[in-house]
């Protein structure tokens, strides 16, 4: 009995220790997620004396790693923070930015969009949380 006890104690506790691991897991950037995101950078009229996030995303690392993008754990782009990163001019409807489908977050505060409308693309990021779109924008009127 006693030897019983023993036995199912160091399982217990050994159980215990292992499953108390925890092992970070990072997943590689996807090559459809990183061929949109440098699609998008290269669509995005933006400064690059300016930019601290897309002026450094390139081909040849992990976009996961990137400044201003988040990714889930598959390597699928679920967060865009590209606030204050001198964007000018828009998005249409044709962006890359709409194929990044996964998209939960996106954050394009203070830089000078210049819209006559939101794109109605918006509206096939369906996964998509938190939008923000607030900052320097300049509304052009349809005549």
């Amino acid at each position: 009995m006693r030897m019983e006890f023993i036995t199912w104690f160091f399982s217990v506790t050994t159980l215990t220790i292992f499953c108390s691991i925890t092992i970070p897991v990072h997943s590689q950037c996807l090559e459809d997620q990183k061929s949109l995101l440098l699609q998008l950078k290269n669509s995005l009229q933006f400064d690059p004396d300016s930019s601290v996030k897309l002026v450094n995303w390139a081909g040849t690392n992990d976009c996961c790693q990137w400044n201003g993008v988040t990714c889930d754990h598959f390597g699928r782009v679920i967060g865009l923070d590209l606030n204050t990163e001198s964007i000018s001019g828009g998005l249409n409807d044709s962006s890359d930015l709409f194929g990044l489908k996964f998209l939960e977050k996106l954050n394009f505060a203070n830089n000078s969009f210049n819209f006559a409308e939101i794109p109605s693309s918006f509206g096939v990021l369906t996964n998509l949380k938190y939008l923000n779109l607030s900052g320097r924008f300049r509304w052009n009127s349809r005549a």
